[in-house]
């Protein structure tokens, strides 16, 4: 009986000093985590204020079936929320509290295992990548000491889950940057008209540089000129040397009516006409195989594009439309007989 008696005093004895020990652990902490992604800062900044799209990159969703999202009405912006359920990680919600427009977002975060926390972001544009940083910050009952005591400490534990956040998030966003499709129009008809345009040729490794260097040349003079704009910039195309690898081409805006531009920009008339049209929706990057397909396309349909027909690209959005490639379309005209 002494013996047992000896024990739950040695076992009171470990209890009070490992409670003393607990409560002498701080209260509170702050985690922070930063991560460069090659994002636009406006596209990550939209991701992560988004809330519906936490469960495509979240770090608390990974490997959770019983994991499952509640939206209400507003899940984005200042007031934007989100709630969830599972087994493994507990019930919880998040809000966004305040922001400020691709720079900062506070979130406000509740668990009912660890109570309430912060979640603080800033978004830091560097070179067109933007340096994203996330911050958790909170206190720590009791029972949550002990609990940290016990599997490690929180930063160690709460730093893990935000580089893994992170990581996702970068995956998440490099995959949906990079979504695009090809889809045919079949043969429509392309009304012509004045276009002002600069015109070079070069090696097929230089056109991407040059047409960087000639739409915006043509697109402020037209402005400076007040020149009536009739329709999105365009590239034509009048020779393709696949032997030499050459191409010559023009940098083109339509214009509503007859103009008399100077220097090097020129006047033209495009006379309306009939073409296949294939469009892309995506990058730029993914254009070579949208000109592919289009000659694919147009054979597929058993049409004639004429050796010396002039094709051309129209630009319907572009980067000044949105941040993110994935929503530029991009329209290719092939000229047919």
């Amino acid at each position: 009986m002494k013996t047992f008696f000896r024990i739950i005093a040695v076992l009171a004895v470990i209890v009070i000093a490992f409670s003393i020990f607990v409560a002498t652990k701080p209260s509170s902490y702050e985690v922070k985590r930063s991560k460069l992604i090659k994002a636009p800062t406006s596209v990550v900044f939209n991701t992560v204020s988004e809330y519906k799209t936490w469960k495509n990159w979240g770090p608390w969703h990974e490997g959770d079936d019983t994991f499952t999202s509640n939206y209400p009405e507003k899940t984005s912006g200042i007031d934007g929320a989100y709630s969830w359920n599972s087994r493994l990680e507990g019930d919880g919600s998040i809000k966004t509290i305040e922001l400020v427009g691709n720079k900062s977002l506070t979130q406000k975060i509740y668990t009912d295992r660890r109570g309430e926390s912060d979640f603080y972001w800033e978004f830091e544009n560097i070179n067109n990548e933007t340096k994203v940083t996330w911050v958790k910050k909170g206190k720590l009952d009791f029972s949550s000491k002990a609990f940290f005591l016990l599997i490690g400490d929180t930063k160690k534990v709460f730093g893990q889950i935000l580089e893994n956040g992170l990581n996702n998030l970068d995956t998440y966003l490099q995959a949906e940057m990079d979504n695009y499709s090809i889809t045919s129009s079949g043969v429509v008809e392309y009304g012509g008209g004045y276009y002002i345009h600069l015109t070079t040729e070069c090696a097929f490794d230089e056109k991407d540089a040059k047409l960087d260097e000639m739409l915006p040349e043509v697109l402020i003079y037209a402005l400076q000129k007040s020149y009536p704009r009739a329709g999105d910039i365009f590239t034509l195309y009048h020779k393709y040397d696949e032997e030499n690898k050459r191409v010559e081409f023009s940098s083109c805006i339509p214009v509503g009516e007859r103009v008399n531009p100077g220097g090097n920009i020129a006047l033209a008339f495009m006379e309306s006409g009939t073409y296949h049209k294939t469009t892309l929706q995506g990058a730029y990057k993914f254009l070579d195989k949208t000109w592919e397909k289009a000659f694919e396309f147009a054979k597929e349909e058993g049409l004639i594009v004429p050796e010396k027909g002039k094709p051309f690209e129209v630009y319907r959005k572009g980067h000044t439309d949105s941040a993110n490639p994935a929503n530029w379309v991009t329209e290719i005209y092939l000229p047919i007989e």
